[in-house]
């Protein structure tokens, strides 16, 4: 039997005594790891057993000092006596220059920009984190493992008394902005910090999170590496239907999701089909029926709009296996964004 998607999460919040040999030093509060004594620190997860996967997407939360950078690499196990080697997922930091790895393809596996997919199914993996610049924090990180083949699983039935629940979610196209249409995920991006307090523009969150090696602003990891550098609590997760994200909805998270389609296979969709698409999902009307802010609308005036639930949760779960984009407020308790039926 295939095993389901699962992510691994290390919080730093409260700090670990074994990062201290690193000169990552515990910070009370919700500080994390500090950097501190040295220029640079670098820590080594023990080895990490999870159920069998042949994908791997990691995502991080730090707060780099100016020309701070934080690179992250991750071996696997793959038979009891050998370890791939360690690959990267490049170079993050919050002035221009930050950038993925490319050429990184062996017998073992291949890196496809954010995501490391393996040439067979392993249980175990190891990640290893360095810091540049004294007064960086490392805060969190997770890592969503699945089995490729078990991506398109069967999606349970939705949960009524989630229903008839809609997010306030600020409305921003992509398309609005010259350069714009390779820009969902930054659109959504801004969409979602708006929602929760931050008021960035999209040209603004794009050059925050644009891979030169990519080259584009469509990295999942540095998408949420930003907004885990603008304060908040991000990872990355792979959810098995559209049920799971109903329980986050109704705890006041927007989502962030991966979809593709093709022509006629999302009815309502603002363009007939599309490769790669991040869509914010924002609440559910009184039908279970999800409904979205599409940033590929032609205007901010058309972006709110609702899709039939299989059509979508297939174009979702085929697509991405369920890819999602989780941003909430850092501290423990969530804070409350406001909500409205959905008679509008």
């Amino acid at each position: 039997m295939a095993s389901s998607p699962s992510t691994s999460i290390l919080d730093f919040q409260t700090g670990e005594d074994r990062a201290e040999r690193f000169h990552l030093h515990p910070q009370p509060g919700s500080a994390g790891l500090m950097l501190q004594g040295n220029p640079v620190g670098t820590l080594t997860t023990d080895p990490i057993t999870t159920e069998p996967f042949n994908e791997l997407l990691p995502s991080w939360n730090a707060t780099l000092v100016p020309g701070g950078t934080l690179t992250l690499h991750v071996r696997v196990q793959v038979s009891d006596d050998r370890w791939t080697k360690w690959y990267s997922f490049g170079t993050w930091q919050t002035e221009p220059g930050r950038n993925s790895e490319d050429g990184q393809d062996d017998e073992d596996a291949r890196v496809l920009t954010d995501t490391l997919r393996l040439e067979t199914l392993a249980t175990t993996y190891q990640a290893r984190v360095t810091l540049q610049g004294e007064g960086s924090q490392l805060h969190l990180l997770t890592f969503a493992t699945s089995e490729r083949a078990h991506l398109t699983g069967t999606p349970r039935p939705g949960q009524p008394e989630h229903w008839g629940v809609e997010l306030a979610v600020p409305e921003y196209s992509q398309m609005e902005h010259e350069g714009g249409s390779g820009w969902c995920s930054p659109t959504s991006l801004a969409m979602v910090l708006g929602a929760l307090g931050t008021q960035v523009s999209v040209p603004e969150t794009a050059a925050a999170v644009y891979d030169e090696e990519y080259p584009g602003a469509g990295n999942w990891v540095f998408n949420v590496a930003h907004a885990g550098q603008l304060g908040y609590h991000a990872h990355l997760t792979r959810l098995p239907d559209l049920q799971a994200a109903e329980a986050l909805i109704a705890q006041g998270v927007p989502l962030i999701l991966s979809i593709r389609w093709g022509e006629g296979e999302l009815p309502g969709a603002p363009i007939p089909s599309c490769n790669g698409h991040l869509v914010v999902l924002r609440g559910f009307d009184g039908e279970g029926q999800p409904i979205v802010n599409d940033p590929a609308a032609a205007t901010a005036a058309e972006v709110r709009r609702t899709y039939p639930r299989a059509d979508f949760e297939r174009q979702w779960l085929v697509h991405s296996g369920g890819l999602a984009y989780v941003i909430r407020h850092r501290e423990g308790q969530l804070k409350e964004i406001p909500a409205s039926t959905t008679d509008r």
